[in-house]
C-alpha cells in the first residue's frame, strides 16, 4: 500500500482509496498511476509507460494524456500547479507528491476512523477470527444491527487492515428487489470483482479447473471456444454440483493466502446464497477461508427467509460466529463528538442532548450535527463548541427520526444535484453515469461532475469502481454511503415519475446490454414492470427464469416463470393467449423436471 496525501494506492486489489472512500479509476488509469507513484520523484517518458503498460500494441500516445486527465479529475489536481503529477512538455510525466510505503518493514497501519468509535472490542474479536482463518480454521461471520449502526463501517476497517497484511479481499452486495430474485447474486459480484483485479488470470484458473459451473457464468472472461468447452464439460451439472465446486474454488483461492469474502446486506439475499454459504460453513477441511455477512435482524425482508434458521442452525452447531452491533454509549458519543472537531472537547450539554436524541446511532448523529450546524445553532469557533441558542430551543429544532434528518438534508441540495440524485436511487445502492445521466437529462459529464461533488463533500454518495459494459462502454460509477438515503429519495418522489425514470433506466441499460442481455436480464425486468411495460418485463423475466435454469436452480426458475404468469394477465387479450400458454408450457417441463429428480424416476 502506497501513501500519498490524503489517498493510498492498494496495488493488489487494484483500489485508489481517498480515506475510507473507494476511488473510481478505469484499469489503464489505474495502471497509469501505478507507474508513476512507483517511480515516483524521477521522468517518466510517454516512450516508458506505453512500452510497460502496453507492450507489443500500438496505442496513440495520445490516449495517455486521457488517462491523466481522468487521473488528475480524482485526485483534485491542477496542471497549472500540480500536487500529483507534473506535465513536461514533450518528455513525459514525474509524480511530485511525496509517497510513503506502507507495507515497509516496521510501519503501523494506519489508524482507523471516527466511525469505528466504541467498536473497538467488536475489530478486536473480528480480528481474531482473521488470525484464526491464518491458521487454517475457517470462518463465517455475520455482523447483525440496527440501519446506521456500524456493520459495514466495521467490516470495511477489516478489510482495510487485512489488505495492508496482504490479505485478498472481495465484496458483493445483496441488492432489494432484483438483487433477492438471482441466484447467487452477491457471489457472483465478489468472484467478478476478482476476475478483473490485478490477480484475475489466477482466478480465472481455478474456476476453469475447480467450479467450471461458475466461470460459464461469466462469458466475458472466456472465448467462444473455450465457453464451448466449458458447456461440454458440465452437460448434465446439479444444483448440489455448483456448491460443491464453489467451495472447492473459494479453498483453492486461499490456500496460498487468506481469503476474506465480504457480503453486504443480507437481509436481502436470495435463498441460494443463503444455501451456499451454509454449505462453506459445514465443509470440514480445513481453509484460510473467511466469510463476513452483514444484516438487519429486524428488517421486514426477513420475516420469513431462510436466512434466519440456517444462521441459527450454524450457531448450535458452533459453525458461524455472530457480532451484534449496540447503540454507542453516552461516553462514546462524547469521544465521537469530540474527533469530529479535531479533539475540542464537547460541552457535556450538548453530548446529553444528541445521546438522548439520536439513541447513540452513528448515523443518526452525523446527521443531526450536520443539521444543527446548517441551522446555526451550534459551531465550532476559536477552538471551542458555541451552542447558539439555548440546548432546549435545540432540541424542538431537530426532527425526530433519522428518516426525516435525512429529508431535511436532501432539502439542502441544489436543484440539480436533487434531481441526479433522485434518478439514481431508482436503481438501487450503485449506479453508473452512462445509465443515469439520460434520465435526468443532464449530459454525462455534467451528471459526472455532480456526483463527484457530492463525493467529495462526503454527501449522500461516494465514488465506487468504474462499470464496463458489453457494448464497450466504460462510466464512472457512483454508491450511496447508506441504503436509507436512497430509500428516502426514492419515496418521496410521485408514483409516476418513477414509472418514468424506470422505463427510461431500463430502456438505456437494455442498449448497453444488448449484446449480453441475460447478464442483466432480473434488473431488466424489474425497470420494465416499474415503468408498466408489462410485455418486456415478461421478456426480461423469461430470460431471467433461463439464467436460474442454468446456475441449477429450479424453484427459483419456476417462481420467475409464476411472477411473468402474474404479468401476462395484465397485458391486451390479443398478446395474452399466446404469452400465456408458452409460461404454462415452460413451467410444466420445470415441475416434471423436478419431481422426477426428487423421487429418482
Amino acid at each position: 500500500m502506497k501513501r500519498f496525501h490524503s489517498f493510498r494506492l492498494d496495488v493488489p486489489n487494484q483500489a485508489l482509496w481517498h480515506g475510507d472512500i473507494r476511488v473510481a479509476l478505469t484499469p489503464k488509469a489505474f495502471g497509469v498511476l501505478r507507474y508513476l507513484v512507483e517511480h515516483a520523484g524521477r521522468l517518466v517518458s510517454q516512450e516508458e509507460l506505453l512500452e510497460a503498460l502496453w507492450a507489443d500494441t500500438y496505442v496513440n500516445p495520445e490516449v495517455l494524456r486521457k488517462y491523466v486527465l481522468e487521473i488528475r479529475k480524482v485526485l483534485g489536481d491542477r496542471p497549472e500547479e500540480p500536487a500529483f503529477i507534473e506535465t513536461r512538455p514533450k518528455r513525459g510525466y514525474q509524480f511530485v507528491a511525496p509517497v510513503i510505503d506502507e507495507s515497509a518493514p516496521g510501519r503501523l497501519p494506519a489508524e482507523g476512523t471516527k466511525r469505528l468509535v466504541g467498536r473497538e472490542p467488536a475489530l478486536a474479536e473480528l480480528s481474531g477470527y482473521l488470525s484464526q482463518a491464518r491458521r487454517n480454521e475457517r470462518q463465517v461471520v455475520f455482523i447483525t444491527g440496527e440501519p446506521g449502526i456500524g456493520k459495514t463501517a466495521l467490516a470495511d476497517e477489516l478489510q482495510r487492515r487485512a489488505r495492508n497484511d496482504g490479505v485478498r479481499v472481495a465484496r458483493g452486495q445483496c441488492i432489494e428487489g432484483y438483487g433477492g430474485k438471482e441466484a447467487y447474486y452477491p457471489i457472483l459480484e465478489a468472484l467478478g470483482h476478482l476476475c478483473k483485479g490485478s490477480e484475475g488470470e489466477s482466478v480465472v484458473r481455478i474456476l476453469a479447473t475447480q467450479a467450471p459451473t461458475w466461470l460459464v457464468q461469466f462469458p466475458a472472461l472466456v472465448d467462444s471456444k473455450q465457453r464451448q468447452m466449458l458447456l461440454q464439460e458440465i452437460v448434465g451439472a446439479t444444483r448440489e454440483r455448483m456448491l460443491r465446486e464453489i467451495g472447492d474454488a473459494l479453498e483453492a483461492i486461499a490456500s496460498a493466502e487468506p481469503f476474506v469474502l465480504v457480503l453486504e446486506d443480507l437481509h436481502w439475499v436470495d435463498p441460494s446464497t443463503v444455501d451456499l454459504i451454509s454449505a462453506v460453513a459445514r465443509r470440514r477441511a480445513p481453509a484460510k477461508l473467511m466469510v463476513i455477512g452483514t444484516y438487519r435482524p429486524a428488517d421486514p425482508a426477513l420475516a420469513e427467509h431462510p436466512l434466519k434458521s440456517v444462521r441459527q442452525d450454524l450457531l448450535m452447531h458452533r459453525l458461524c460466529r455472530a457480532i451484534a452491533l449496540e447503540p454507542l454509549r453516552e461516553s462514546e458519543v462524547a469521544e465521537y463528538l469530540s474527533i469530529d472537531s479535531a479533539g475540542i472537547a464537547v460541552p457535556g450539554g450538548l453530548v446529553q442532548l444528541i445521546y438522548r436524541h439520536t439513541e447513540g446511532n452513528p448515523l443518526f448523529i452525523v446527521a443531526a450535527l450536520e443539521h444543527m450546524k446548517a441551522q446555526g445553532l451550534i459551531d465550532v469557533e476559536k477552538g471551542s463548541w458555541r451552542v447558539k441558542v439555548p440546548l432546549d430551543m435545540v432540541e424542538l429544532e431537530v426532527p425526530e427520526s433519522l428518516r426525516q434528518m435525512i429529508e431535511l438534508q436532501i432539502d439542502r441540495l441544489a436543484e440539480d444535484e436533487l434531481r441526479v440524485l433522485e434518478v439514481a436511487s431508482v436503481t438501487g445502492a450503485l449506479f453508473s453515469t452512462a445509465v443515469r445521466a439520460g434520465a435526468a437529462n443532464i449530459d454525462e459529464e455534467k451528471f459526472e461532475d455532480l456526483c463527484e461533488g457530492l463525493a467529495r463533500r462526503h454527501q449522500i454518495v461516494r465514488s465506487a469502481d468504474a462499470q464496463e459494459f458489453p457494448d464497450g462502454t466504460t462510466s464512472a460509477s457512483y454508491e450511496f454511503v447508506h441504503s436509507l438515503y436512497r430509500e428516502v429519495l426514492y419515496n418521496r418522489q410521485p408514483h409516476s415519475r418513477r414509472a418514468k425514470l424506470h422505463l427510461h433506466v431500463a430502456e438505456r441499460l437494455e442498449a448497453l446490454y444488448a449484446l449480453r442481455p441475460s447478464e442483466a436480464a432480473s434488473e431488466l425486468a424489474q425497470h420494465f414492470e416499474k415503468g408498466g411495460d408489462w410485455l418486456r418485463a415478461i421478456k426480461y423475466l423469461q430470460h431471467a427464469a433461463d439464467t436460474a435454469g442454468r446456475r441449477y436452480e429450479p424453484r427459483q426458475a419456476g417462481d420467475i416463470l409464476q411472477h411473468a404468469l402474474e404479468l401476462v394477465k395484465k397485458l391486451p387479450d390479443a398478446q395474452r393467449s399466446e404469452r400465456e400458454t408458452e409460461i404454462i408450457d415452460r413451467l410444466a417441463k420445470i415441475y416434471i423436471a423436478w419431481v422426477r429428480k426428487a423421487t429418482g424416476m
